[in-house]
């Protein structure tokens, strides 16, 4: 009898916590059961891989009042808990939201598990680390640039730190025609992938730019831009002959192979993902990341050999070292660095402690920080109590910023496993109650509410009870 564990991720302006949760979840046997619960809007590309889950929408939808948000993520997280009789709880993201801990008081019964990842910014998100007192085991993905992290995880001793996290763990590249092929590209031209970051947080468009220019400057170049679904703004392609947008394509590791050089952003997934590859380099780190210090991970690799590092903002600086990478001597050697570098297992390994909790944990031992628990509890009720307007008050009283969103429940219309989507700017807006994932249902015309694939009736009533409690129904068909 197999044990279930289900892998929670943040929302993120990537795909890095949900690639690393799914890399995991990989390298389960069919002793352990996993289930992905995600607030990515990227969740979708589980199935592609044979896995399944549900989708809970973030705070950052504005479906409901960001207080109530937290009660939602912790009804939604409890429901698939007893619908799953999940035994371990674990979650990949800087932020243990209150949701999170709002659940973890509800089920003690259940262990949890935060995969923290280190290499923070000095300056930024402390606080989060007093909630690591709530977790019943932390682990850390490897890094290769580790020995430069300068953040505050660096220096702590609370986490057990893995070997690096990568889908080349799981992805074997396919031969360069073959990727060339299914990507559009000429095989026999050398070609560049040109891979910076969503540009929900920062300017792709320009040193963008400057790479392709750079690489247009020599004839005999091709480059592949990358789009994914959180793609916000891009890079404006100049040469329809030379240039190839790939949209979707997840994961790249499988198609890695058709390409020459790589200039990417200095995410986790991203370096780790090119490197462990062999491809050459250059990273443009965004230096606008919330809380990843890609500017420490990408100029760390550079200072080691393994690859090439520019500033995002140095547009002169990003064009030089973009030339650097079309000189095949410069990448001859970075290559040979990069074949020096033992293979990423951190998911495996990652699994292994994921068991031996499921086969110790007892209620009785878990390391609950009961008056941290109180102190959230206590908090958001007062919050619940005073309301969207009399919480906004109080926290200008305070001095404090106000949480923004609905002031009150969004209105809607409810489509339970529609057979085909409704209309677009439907009023009541319309949501959707279906066991499908797929992108369009990811639309901001309609909210979503997932169920998890073969969901019981029980949990069927749960969710439409959460639909009620959280929502204005105004209709339901």
């Amino acid at each position: 009898m197999s044990a279930t564990v289900i892998l929670a991720t943040s929302n993120g302006t990537g795909l890095g916590h949900l690639t690393r949760q799914m890399c995991v979840a990989l390298s389960m046997d069919e002793h352990i059961n996993p289930v992905i619960f995600s607030l990515s809007q990227a969740v979708p590309v589980i199935s592609e891989h044979g896995l399944h889950g549900e989708y809970c929408p973030s705070y950052d939808r504005d479906w409901m009042p960001k207080f109530l948000w937290q009660y939602y993520m912790a009804e939604r997280l409890v429901g698939l808990v007893k619908e799953t009789d999940a035994k371990v709880v674990a979650f990949d993201g800087v932020v243990p939201h209150i949701g999170l801990i709002r659940a973890r008081a509800r089920l003690p019964n259940v262990a949890f598990v935060w995969m923290r990842r280190g290499m923070w910014r000095p300056d930024i998100n402390h606080p989060q680390l007093k909630r690591s007192p709530v977790f019943d085991l932390i682990l850390e993905p490897g890094d290769l640039a580790a020995d430069g992290d300068v953040g505050p995880t660096a220096d702590r001793d609370d986490a057990i730190r893995l070997p690096p996290i990568s889908m080349v763990e799981h992805i074997s590249p396919i031969p360069r025609a073959e990727a060339a092929r299914a990507l559009g590209l000429d095989p026999d031209r050398p070609t560049a992938l040109l891979t910076l970051s969503s540009g929900v947080l920062n300017d792709v468009a320009r040193p963008g730019s400057a790479v392709l220019e750079t690489f247009l400057d020599h004839p005999d170049w091709q480059v592949a831009v990358t789009r994914t679904a959180l793609t916000r703004g891009g890079v404006p392609l100049v040469d329809a002959d030379r240039c190839v947008e790939l949209t979707g394509v997840y994961p790249l590791a499988r198609y890695l192979s058709a390409f020459d050089a790589a200039v990417g952003a200095g995410g986790y997934n991203t370096c780790h993902e090119l490197l462990f590859s062999g491809i050459p380099t250059l990273f443009v780190p965004n230096n606008s990341s919330t809380t990843d210090n890609q500017r420490r991970r990408a100029s760390w690799l550079a200072d080691a050999g393994y690859a090439l590092f520019a500033d995002e903002t140095l547009l002169d600086e990003v064009s030089a070292q973009t030339a650097r990478l079309c000189d095949e001597g410069v990448r001859g050697e970075l290559a040979a660095a990069c074949r020096t570098l033992e293979p990423p297992n951190g998911s495996k390994v990652a699994v292994r402690e994921l068991v031996k909790l499921v086969d110790s944990f007892e209620p009785t031992s878990a390391t609950v920080d009961r008056i941290t628990l109180f102190k959230f509890w206590a908090k958001r009720n007062i919050e619940r109590l005073l309301g969207p307007r009399g919480s906004a008050l109080v926290r200008r009283l305070l001095g404090r910023p106000t949480t923004g969103g609905l002031a009150k429940l969004l209105p809607v219309r409810v489509i339970e496993d529609a057979d085909r989507l409704p209309a677009a700017n439907d009023e009541p807006r319309p949501l959707v109650l279906t066991e499908t994932l797929d992108r369009e249902l990811m639309s901001d015309d309609m909210c979503l509410e997932h169920l998890l694939p073969g969901s019981s009736e029980r949990h069927r009533r749960r969710r439409r009870r959460i639909v009620k409690e959280f929502y204005d129904v105004r209709e339901e068909t």
